[in-house]
């Protein structure tokens, strides 16, 4: 009886080991090999002089969002499925989502010169007058990207910065700065900026004329900092000479023979009596600042 027992214990024991063998075996014939990688990426992927160059790749069919290269290298880069990291090359804070790769990187900022494409140029409508917006500013004190362009809530993966659907066009909100109201004495003046890339012009701002014995019509050229000088915003658009002549007319206590060597006697605080900005944080301010206040 006992050689029985154990002749069924070890038939059991056979029948199961079988069993788990096939299914194994079933499970083995039904997985997918890994892909080879080398296939799946054209030669010069990673050569920066290669026409297949990936960051070329990556403008031409406007891909910035980096959505397909995680697919394979993971969401943080690092290899994925791909078992290849992207953070060999891209060493910077960031890897491939380093705000420099992609725009900016003079003397290390994140905005243009470089546009997307490379482009460098100030009359290219990517770069335009950002530094004189940002870094050589001559008549304000720097302006906050988020004065044109909408905050950033949540860094590369902002629904405002890329999105799903990317067109490779910066979108303008403009901020508190071109939207301040200025007041007098019998009402005000609400300002309504309007970017239009057509023409590459911002109208209606406050920074560029909306406001009383400002130029209404002013309307600065992104592309061209020569658009933009002493008496754009208020005075004589031709000349420069920034003394108020609202509607052709000079009103007390402006005079016709101001010159912007004469703003100091009043203003002081803002500018001297070479018509130089000292003060650039009372300048496009919305207030006016006199030498008494």
């Amino acid at each position: 009886m006992k050689k029985i027992n154990i002749f069924y214990i070890l038939f059991f024991i056979v029948i199961i080991a079988s069993l788990s063998y096939v299914g194994c075996s079933e499970v083995q014939d039904n997985l997918v090999e890994a892909p080879n990688i080398d296939s799946l990426h054209p030669p010069g992927w990673a050569d920066t002089d290669s026409p297949n160059f990936h960051g070329q790749y990556i403008y031409d069919n406007k891909q910035w969002n980096l959505i397909l290269c995680q697919n394979c290298h993971g969401s943080n880069y690092q290899g994925g499925t791909a078992g290849s990291s992207c953070l060999t090359c891209h060493t910077s804070s960031g890897g491939p989502q380093n705000c420099r790769l992609c725009h900016g990187g003079a003397s290390g900022h994140s905005y243009p010169p470089k546009a997307l494409n490379g482009e460098t140029s100030v009359s290219y409508i990517g770069v335009g007058v950002h530094p004189n917006h940002l870094d050589s500013t001559q008549y304000s004190a720097e302006v906050p990207c988020g004065e044109c362009h909408t905050p950033l809530e949540g860094g590369f993966s902002s629904p405002a910065h890329i999105g799903n659907d990317p067109d490779g066009i910066a979108d303008i909100n403009f901020g508190a700065l071109a939207n301040t109201v200025t007041t007098y004495d019998g009402g005000e003046f609400v300002p309504n900026p309007v970017w239009d890339r057509n023409t590459a012009t911002c109208s209606n701002s406050y920074c560029h004329g909306y406001f009383k014995d400002g130029n209404l019509d002013a309307a600065p050229v992104w592309t061209n900092p020569e658009s933009v000088k002493c008496g754009s915003c208020h005075g004589d658009p031709v000349t420069g000479n920034p003394n108020p002549i609202p509607n052709g007319n000079f009103f007390h206590p402006h005079f016709s023979n101001f010159t912007i060597n004469t703003c100091y006697e009043c203003h002081g605080l803002v500018i001297n009596n070479a018509g130089v900005i000292i003060d650039k944080t009372k300048h496009v301010n919305g207030v006016v600042n006199f030498n008494s206040r």
